[in-house]
């Protein structure tokens, strides 16, 4: 509805709904232990901005997440049932909004059931189980409410793990620990946890932490994507084991020290409202022009009709726009579609990664498809500077882009 600045301001407004939920789940296992609740807020959402607070649906993800987290954490506090109705409509919005991670639901759910077996020499803490395993019941059958019902649960089964898609996506692949900036300090924020954890008051240490920062561990060595979800709740244990330290004493608090605090807020707080208004509103609401002007080229010489049946070839990044546009190209980003697994048709992602390879001719690929238009936007494609006799070139810029058209005979 408001454009491009309109989805750049959710995205600021889900990451301040990120911070307030971590702060108030901080607050719950500290027992209102103030500074150390926001440390832990300001730490986690640091390692956050850094490469995973972008306008993605991985944003809804970590308010769902967290928010199931804290309706946990009340229940236990609380030892009422009926905080635990929330967790359905958690399962509800997330299938419909970003399905890829609904299962993340249920295993953190399960985590806290493991914990709910009081067995004090393994440290599980023991509340009422019966209401877990019915509200896991419930939410798992409130996931079948969504437009493609089973297949949405168990489509990241037949995705995730798919060598293909591994090699091509970056986010799908394992963590480095020193790959880069946030790996790095990812690795050494690791480090300090687990020695803290080590170090730390054994007592008020909860399995249930524990399941979650493993697990989630697991998930984000194997694959980036998944380290946003172990990033989220990697200091966690932190509020619970260190609850009684107060940090207010471990600095040396001088004479003024709450006005700066105070000043230093109002200034961030403003400047803050003053790039919001001079920035957001200057977001462009389009695509990178040159690929707008490409595309533009195609338009002029085809009628609104003919679009959905003309064969366009494009690279895998390409696709999406060119069917924003109202064509049926090649590929498209969303990769798992491409899988035959899940399309029960053909391998086409495969297909285009041996074709990029060159393991397949480009006469063969021509022959099989016969494009009306061949869209090229990498300087790796082979289809960069053709030269065949049943195509011409009919557009091309000082970027990547180029266009060729068949000729018909």
């Amino acid at each position: 509805v408001f454009g491009a600045p309109g989805i750049y301001v959710s995205m600021l407004i889900l990451n301040f709904l990120t911070c307030f939920l971590l702060y108030k789940i901080c607050m719950l296992l500290s027992n209102k232990n103030t500074n150390l609740s926001l440390l832990i807020m300001i730490l986690t959402n640091l390692l956050l901005i850094l490469g995973f607070a972008t306008t993605r649906a991985q944003m809804v993800d970590y308010t769902i997440l967290l928010s199931l987290i804290y309706i946990l954490e009340k229940y236990i506090k609380t030892n009422k049932t009926k905080y635990l109705w929330w967790i359905p409509l958690f399962s509800l919005l997330q299938i419909n909004l970003h399905a890829s991670s609904w299962w993340m639901i249920i295993l953190i759910t399960l985590a806290y059931l493991v914990d709910s077996i009081k067995i004090p020499k393994l440290h599980l803490q023991g509340y009422k189980t019966k209401p877990l395993i019915i509200t896991i019941v419930t939410s798992i059958l409130i996931g079948f409410i969504n437009p493609y019902g089973a297949k949405m649960i168990t489509l990241i089964f037949t995705s995730y793990g798919n060598p293909t898609l591994q090699n091509l996506i970056a986010e799908l692949q394992a963590f480095r620990p020193f790959g880069g900036t946030l790996e790095i300090l990812t690795y050494l924020s690791i480090v300090v946890v687990l020695f803290l954890l080590i170090f730390g008051n054994e007592k008020n240490l909860r399995i249930r932490h524990l399941l979650m920062f493993f697990g989630l561990l697991a998930l984000g060595l194997n694959t980036i994507k998944g380290l946003s979800q172990f990033i989220l709740i990697m200091f966690l244990p932190l509020a619970s084991v260190y609850k009684d330290i107060k940090i207010e004493k471990l600095i040396d608090a001088k004479i003024g020290r709450n006005a700066l605090m105070f000043w230093s807020g109002i200034l961030a707080f403003c400047s803050f409202i003053a790039l919001c208004f001079t920035v957001i509103p200057q977001i462009p609401n389009y695509p990178d022009f040159a690929l707008v002007k490409a595309v533009d080229q195609i338009d002029n010489l085809t009628k609104d009709a003919m679009k959905p049946n003309l064969k366009i070839y494009t690279g895998y990044n390409d696709g999406g726009y060119l069917e924003y546009r109202g064509y049926k190209p090649y590929l498209d980003p969303r990769g798992e579609v491409f899988l035959e697994k899940n399309n029960g048709k053909a391998n086409i992602l495969q297909e285009w990664v041996d074709f990029r390879n060159g393991e397949i001719p480009k006469e063969d690929f021509l022959s099989k498809y016969d494009f009306d238009y061949l869209f090229i936007n990498d300087e790796w494609d082979p289809f960069k500077n053709l030269n065949h006799s049943n195509y011409e070139l009919i557009y091309t810029d000082d970027t990547n882009i180029e266009i060729y058209k068949r000729i018909v005979n």
